[in-house]
């Protein structure tokens, strides 16, 4: 018999951000009863501590960039002084109507959120009751665990967020140090790269590996580590941090071939790792190596037990979660009107990776080298930004669309941009590479111009030789 003092909820999610968020908004667009356990505000790591943030700050600092080089644009040269502390209100304000508009949505479709910290979960004869820290109990028929990642520290180097940072403590900083040793040359590090040589401090980035973006397309990722270092950026790769040491002058690095830097802050960017601390005191999801093993409806191991985003270590992004979250949500409907799920399973290959840099970088697909690993032989279609009119008037020249196709089907297998807009760009990518394109689509298609987007077109006309504007 139902104890009446405990909530009752068809689906219950662990976790307000991206993928949790937007899984509740579309059951409940489905008519199905949820409720969202998040001990912070709603928006997660993204909205609150991320990608929000952090793309208001690389507005900021493109925009102070470009105004430095005003007179490249045919206007009188300005010498401007950077305000961060203007900068950084505008990033909380970004921030704050984010959030706010999120709980606003939540209020409107009487979408239960309750701000407390879930600790255990017990299993019932039908569904599971989660515990919270606060000692509040919640039954649900369906989980959804979206509890998202922590960054990852490295032997020797623990974050304290005052002398040794996360991407969260960087955020948090209300003045800018005079220089800065970020640890990790990954998506998050080079970002902060980015943004901090732009604003005026004297950058480091320090990689374990022989390149920075090792997950990208080399040939992209060499021109990017380029055009880092043309902006004042040091990169140094093959090289570990043993440890860090706070001293007088500032905290004092120690690198695996011997040398040593001292700077006023470090930021640590070696990843992330899945955060689950719950208690299952009825048997845990399978994982490994700390992510919920899921299937293609996203279900764990456990009956009426799903996971999403981070948590499943399934291309750890944002948008990743999200699209997740809206199988879940159909499947959990399937499952309510007893009818099988069509949902079609996500294809994490054509889901995209921006790394918002200058100049941004963005990929979908394969990279030259994986698809030749599992395809074979390929064609490669380039087009540089160099060539297109748009790019011209914008002073924004250096880059370049590459695309790639299978050479037995011509089927589009992987794009890669690196340059203006290349993130909005990279749309059109995901959209050919998700609809089955073939390297002739662009016979079917007029693209407008002059805009940047034709830098895709004849890319993907240079996959038979037949770009019009390429030299």
């Amino acid at each position: 018999m139902k104890e009446e003092h405990l909530p009752e909820h068809k689906v219950l999610i662990i976790g307000g951000g991206p993928g949790g968020y937007e899984t509740a908004i579309r059951l409940n667009q489905y008519g199905i009863d949820c409720a969202v356990l998040e001990m912070e505000r709603l928006g997660g790591v993204c909205l609150n501590w991320g990608c929000i943030p952090t793309k208001a700050l690389v507005k900021s600092s493109e925009l102070f960039t470009e105004i430095k080089n005003a007179a490249e644009y045919g206007l009188p040269p300005v010498d401007p002084e950077l305000d961060y502390a203007r900068v950084f209100a505008r990033k909380n304000a970004v921030v704050e109507q984010l959030v706010s508009g999120v709980e606003h949505l939540f209020r409107k479709r009487a979408i239960p959120v309750l701000r407390e910290k879930a600790i255990s979960v017990s299993a019932l004869d039908k569904g599971y009751e989660v515990h919270t820290e606060a000692g509040t109990s919640i039954r649900a028929e369906y989980l959804v665990l979206a509890t998202g990642s922590v960054p990852k520290e490295l032997p020797g180097v623990k974050i304290d967020e005052v002398n040794v940072l996360s991407s969260t403590g960087i955020l948090a900083l209300e003045t800018l140090p005079q220089s800065l040793a970020i640890v990790g040359g990954g998506v998050i590090g080079c970002e902060f790269a980015s943004i901090m040589n732009s604003f005026g401090v004297q950058t480091t980035i320090i990689e374990f590996l022989p390149r920075i973006l090792a997950l990208e397309d080399e040939e992209i990722g060499k021109r990017l580590t380029l055009a880092l270092k043309k902006s004042g950026i040091k990169i140094v790769t093959g090289v570990g941090v043993e440890n860090v040491l706070q001293t007088a002058t500032g905290n004092e690095l120690t690198l695996s071939d011997g040398s040593k830097m001292t700077v006023d802050k470090v930021l640590l960017s070696v990843g992330r790792v899945p955060r689950c601390d719950l208690d299952w005191q009825s048997g845990a999801p399978k994982t490994e190596r700390g992510a919920v093993t899921i299937d293609t409806f996203m279900r764990s191991s456990l009956p009426g037990v799903y996971a999403i985003g981070d948590l499943t270590a399934k291309l750890p992004l944002a948008h990743t979660a999200s699209k997740q979250g809206m199988t879940v949500a159909a499947h959990i409907r399937a499952l309510s009107e007893g009818r099988e799920c069509t949902a079609p399973a996500l294809d994490y290959a054509n889901i995209p990776r921006c790394t918002f840099t200058h100049p941004e970088l963005a990929s979908v697909g394969y990279t030259e080298t994986e698809a030749r690993e599992k395809f074979g032989a390929v064609k490669v279609g380039k087009f540089p930004y160099s060539a297109n009119g748009k790019a011209l008037t914008m002073s924004g020249t250096y880059g370049l669309v590459k695309t790639i196709a299978r050479e037995d089907d011509d089927s589009l297998v992987g794009m890669h941009i690196l340059g203006l807009n290349a993130a909005e760009l990279i749309a059109q990518g995901a959209l050919l590479l998700s609809l089955g394109a073939k390297a002739n689509v662009a016979e079917k298609v007029t693209f407008a111009h002059p805009t940047l987007s034709e830098t895709i077109k004849e890319s993907l006309e240079d996959l038979h030789n037949l770009a019009i504007n390429k030299i």
